[in-house]
């Protein structure tokens, strides 16, 4: 015989990037070191950065890729860096405790009125269109 029992109760409040239009894909994502130096609201677009590693120095230096992190959007990237998500949940990465990740939007359909730029600034239609091609659709 099962145990069945009333466990608690957990509910999300505030404004979130996610709506119903097309049910989001949720990840969190790490964050880059300069991300992690002011607060992330929610609705800011995210860009991927990889993260490397070099040893040695001079002409024997090697440089090797060690993993991906994701920092803020600027308004200042070229149109090269793509968007590629969004933060869902504000994220507080500061302080003793900061968090390492952002719960991000990565497929899905997000509030168009909440997205801007690492630097608080209305995404461009070129970034807009960028994000509709990574599958992230602002309604």
């Amino acid at each position: 015989m099962a145990n069945e029992g009333y466990l608690g109760k957990h509910t999300l409040s505030g404004e979130r990037a996610a709506t119903g239009d097309h049910p989001a894909v949720l990840h969190h994502l790490p964050l880059s070191a300069s991300a992690k130096a002011a607060v992330i609201p929610v609705g800011t677009v995210m860009k991927r950065v990889d993260v490397t590693e070099t040893t040695g120095e001079g002409e024997s230096a090697v440089t090797k890729f060690v993993g991906a992190a994701w920092e803020p959007l600027l308004s200042t990237d070229a149109a090269t860096v793509l968007p590629v998500a969004v933060v869902d949940t504000p994220c507080d990465p500061t302080g003793e405790n900061g968090e390492s990740s952002a719960l991000c939007v990565v497929h899905g359909g997000v509030k168009n009125r909440v997205l801007k730029t690492g630097d608080g600034k209305a995404l461009t239609d070129i970034q807009t269109a960028q994000l509709v091609e990574h599958g992230i659709y602002p309604a």
